[in-house]
């Protein structure tokens, strides 16, 4: 490949990190992740306002919530096993090796597609067993099976979607997947007011809209990609889709142990929501809305995480140390400057913003606790996005998975029924919990970045 072919496919596709100003070119590479991140948390949060205002009250809430929980353990999965991915396609271009991106992304196709067929069969199999597992209220119960098995049917797009969109931020380019995910939101949000309001489909309907949504998005994205395959770097003939059995042992060595701590976090949150659903409709539901909010409001502190990862990937793998610790003095910049406005928002107008999913005075009742927690949240998940950063980035996984077993298995865990049972704090004692656990990833990241130790890991390429 020329020289001036390779200069037209950086122009076209990607950018290069390993030049140039750190703060303006981490903020529009941010700017739409974090969009399209945004967008992609409204799926369920949508569904559950909707349903919740308008039909199912309390029971619909616990419904979606319950339902969403499971395709949000999904959704995490997919996207760790495609950072495998993205962080070995970083790596590729911060080292100028391009020439391999047709067998790393093939590879990495074949492998979502087997994947996301597998678990959708899995789970429509288990669906009843993994409702009832979760100690659904019987009053949401029907409505939550219906909701998880719908959108199960969905986990293929699911998975394409992310395949397709870690590649191309792999290679920086951050805009594409925005567009992608706004079709795909605005079609759920258009699905959910048609569906629910107009055909009373109710919880059925936000699943099918969901499913809907999903599916426009990765058709959009196929076609445009390979409309332009020749910048892309993958060419779409049926040859190239033949799995590289070296490429796929290094993305499933970055991803699976992500896909395991990422199992291990939201495993963990399920398994909680199993004793928090014994509370009652009313608790399970303050929980859920605290939950959409908390996630809502992180989105920043994920988005950046899994930006400043492609960040620091190229400049990892062009031996630019010192701008990888600038990358993460910069996110520390970003993240709390944010942590500080949200949590003003949220001690100022906590019943306003769980009034946006309900008018039930029980659960209103629960918001200013829930968004004190909130507050924690978001400082420490600014101190989690900056070192997570140079794990991923530095493709040190099998960290990243000794911090999430630390975070869901142990902190969580331990600490839920400590706030809950011993302390009284009920359903709040849970989302405290689940907000103090971060100080697992937080220690273990910190230590990894302030010894050094992240300088002598291996280039994947």
């Amino acid at each position: 490949m020329s020289k001036q072919a390779v200069k037209k496919q950086n122009i076209e596709i990607g950018m290069d990190f390993t030049t140039g100003p750190l703060l303006p070119l981490l903020i529009r590479f941010l700017l739409p992740f974090l969009l399209a991140n945004l967008l992609n948390s409204l799926y369920n949060t949508v569904d559950t306002a909707i349903i919740g205002r308008f039909m199912g009250g309390s029971t619909g809430i616990v419904a979606c919530s319950l339902g969403g929980k499971m395709l949000n353990l999904f959704t995490n999965i997919s996207v760790a096993l495609a950072g495998g991915g993205q962080i070995l396609v970083s790596q590729i271009v911060g080292a100028k090796r391009r020439d391999e991106l047709n067998s790393c992304i093939g590879t990495m196709f074949s492998e979502t597609i087997i994947l996301s067929i597998l678990f959708a069969i899995v789970t429509l199999l288990f669906s009843r067993n993994i409702i009832e597992w979760l100690n659904t209220p019987p009053e949401a119960f029907d409505d939550a099976l219906i909701y998880l098995r719908i959108t199960c049917i969905g986990l293929p797009l699911i998975f394409g979607y992310t395949a397709v969109s870690s590649v191309l931020r792999g290679m920086g380019d951050s805009r594409n997947p925005l567009i992608f995910i706004a079709i795909a939101t605005v079609i759920n949000i258009i699905g959910d007011l048609v569906f629910i309001l107009v055909f009373k489909m109710g919880v059925a309907g936000a699943a099918v809209a969901t499913v809907l949504g999903q599916g426009l998005s990765l058709v959009c994205s196929v076609v445009i990609l390979y409309r332009r395959r020749e910048y892309f770097g993958f060419d779409f003939k049926l040859k190239s889709f033949a799995i590289d059995w070296s490429k796929l042992q290094i993305i499933l060595k970055l991803g699976l142990p992500n896909a395991l701590r990422a199992t291990c976090i939201t495993g963990t949150q399920l398994v909680l929501m199993g004793y928090i659903n014994k509370f009652g409709v009313v608790d399970s539901a303050a929980y859920s809305i605290g939950d959409k909010v908390y996630h809502m409001a992180n989105i920043l502190a994920s988005s950046i995480n899994n930006a400043g990862g492609t960040v620091v990937g190229q400049n990892f793998a062009a031996g630019n140390h010192e701008r990888v610790r600038g990358i993460v003095r910069r996110v520390a910049v970003i993240t709390l400057s944010a942590s500080v406005f949200l949590s003003v928002f949220s001690l100022l107008f906590p019943t306003q913003i769980f009034g946006l999913f309900t008018d039930d005075p029980a659960v209103l009742a629960y918001a200013p606790a829930f968004m004190r927690v909130c507050c924690l949240i978001y400082v420490l998940s600014s101190f989690h996005a900056s070192y997570q950063s140079v794990m991923s980035g530095t493709g040190n996984s099998f960290l990243n998975m000794i911090a999430g077993i630390l975070d869901g298995m142990v902190l969580r865990v331990g600490m839920s029924f400590l706030f809950a049972y011993q302390f009284n704090l009920g359903v709040v004692g849970f989302f405290l919990a689940d907000a103090l656990a971060r100080f697992a990833p937080i220690t273990i990241g910190g230590i990894y970045y302030y010894s050094g130790a992240w300088k002598k890991r291996k280039k994947l390429v």
